[in-house]
């Protein structure tokens, strides 16, 4: 029943994150971890308002040797346990709709400045929305693998937070995006919105002329052919209005 109720979710297209995740967790069966695998065991927070997606992910890791790992729906409750017992990672769902995703890594770091936080997205999303993260799970590609990988650097003793490599293709489209200037990101968002060029210039209190030389540079930057596919590059990333 738990499987074929997975299988329907896949069917809708929900999630991208949860498929790969659930995948591993119906598909491989739980396996005992070495005791050596077990000294010392790390703290680890997974961020995710997708119940289904953060339990599976839970689960992995401790199937996997990771005992302290706890999910939490929302960042409220994840900073108020962290200020109650250190945390060493930090898993962060980028799909994860109800919270700004850099803004609660810097609350997050306040609390905890060595801990290393690791975001969990598309390769858009990782690039629009994880320049300050020390690691990236890029879906669908990556999976059970790395995540595991991770948590095992993290384990082992170390100062600060652990920084680890990205894809080529993340690495590139970071350059363009950290490349707007804060206008362009406030345009950005609001085409991402559905709005027309007039309307953006009276949120944002300049000129239409303006707003249109804005819309020249960010389609030149993404090479994009019209302000629909900018748009769409504001949704998929889950680039919100600044």
């Amino acid at each position: 029943m738990f499987r074929e109720a997975v299988f329907t979710v896949f069917a809708t297209g929900t999630n991208v994150a949860l498929v790969r995740v659930m995948q591993v967790v119906t598909e491989r069966r739980p396996r005992e971890p070495s005791r050596r695998s077990l000294t010392p065991t790390p703290r680890i927070a997974v961020l995710s308002d997708h119940e289904l997606y953060r339990d599976g992910i839970v689960e992995i890791l401790r199937q996997h040797g990771f005992r302290r790992v706890d999910g939490f729906a929302n960042s409220a409750d994840l900073l108020k346990s962290a200020r109650v017992a250190a945390l060493d990672l930090a898993l962060v769902d980028l799909a994860h709709e109800s919270e700004n995703s850099e803004e609660f890594a810097r609350r997050l770091r306040a609390v905890w400045p060595d801990m290393t936080l690791v975001a969990i997205g598309t390769r858009l999303q990782l690039a629009a929305r994880a320049q300050d993260a020390d690691g990236c799970v890029e879906l669908p590609t990556d999976g059970v693998t790395r995540l595991r990988a991770m948590a095992a650097a993290v384990a082992r003793r170390h100062h600060g937070p652990i920084k680890f490599s990205v894809s080529p293709e993340v690495a590139q489209q970071r350059l363009t995006w950290a490349s707007l200037t804060p206008r362009q990101r406030q345009v950005l968002g609001l085409l991402g919105c559905g709005l027309e060029n007039s309307t953006i210039a009276a949120s944002l209190g300049i000129s239409e002329r303006a707003i249109k030389a804005h819309v020249s540079g960010l389609l030149e930057k993404f090479r994009a052919n019209n302000r629909t596919e900018l748009a769409l590059i504001a949704c998929r990333a889950g680039f919100a209005p600044e």
